[in-house]
C-alpha cells in the first residue's frame, strides 16, 4: 500500500464506524498538546470493572498520532510502548493527552498519558511515528 486515506471508519475517531469510540481530539496551540476526555463503558472491560489494556493502548496510540497530525505531518505508528501504572475503571472519566517530543527527519517521537479525575496517572506511553508521503 502506497497511499493512506481516511474514510472516517477508524475505530478510535471515525464518525462512520458504528462500533467505534468516536473520540474528538482537542488541540492546544499554545502547548502543542492534544487531548480528549472520555469514559469507557462495560463493553470495553477486561477483568470485571477494569478497562481492557488493549483499549488503553489503542487510545494512547491514536492520541499520540493526533499530536503529530496537528503539526500537518502525515504519519503511521512505528513503535508503541505502554506502561500501566494503575487499573483503569469502567465508567470513569479519563483525560488522554499527548505531545511530540522530538522530530528527526522522517521519525517523530511522542509521549502520552491517561489520567483519572484525581489527576492520578493510569498509564503512560511513548511512541515513534514515521512520516508518509
Amino acid at each position: 500500500m502506497k497511499e493512506f486515506s481516511d474514510d472516517q471508519y477508524c475505530f478510535v475517531c471515525g464518525r462512520e464506524n458504528p462500533f467505534g469510540l468516536h473520540l474528538k481530539f482537542e488541540h492546544n496551540p499554545d502547548t502543542q498538546t492534544v487531548s480528549v476526555i472520555k469514559s469507557f463503558p462495560r463493553e470495553f472491560q477486561g477483568w470485571h470493572g477494569v478497562l481492557h489494556g488493549g483499549i488503553i493502548s489503542t487510545v494512547l496510540d491514536e492520541t499520540m498520532f493526533y499530536a503529530v497530525a496537528h503539526r500537518g505531518i502525515k504519519c503511521v505508528t512505528a513503535e508503541l510502548t505502554v506502561r500501566f501504572k494503575h487499573a483503569a475503571k469502567i465508567d470513569t472519566i479519563y483525560t488522554i493527552s499527548a505531545d511530540v517530543t522530538d522530530i528527526r527527519d522522517r521519525l517523530i517521537f511522542t509521549k502520552g498519558k491517561i489520567t483519572d479525575p484525581d489527576n492520578k496517572v493510569v498509564a503512560t506511553a511513548i511512541g515513534k511515528f514515521i512520516k508518509v508521503e
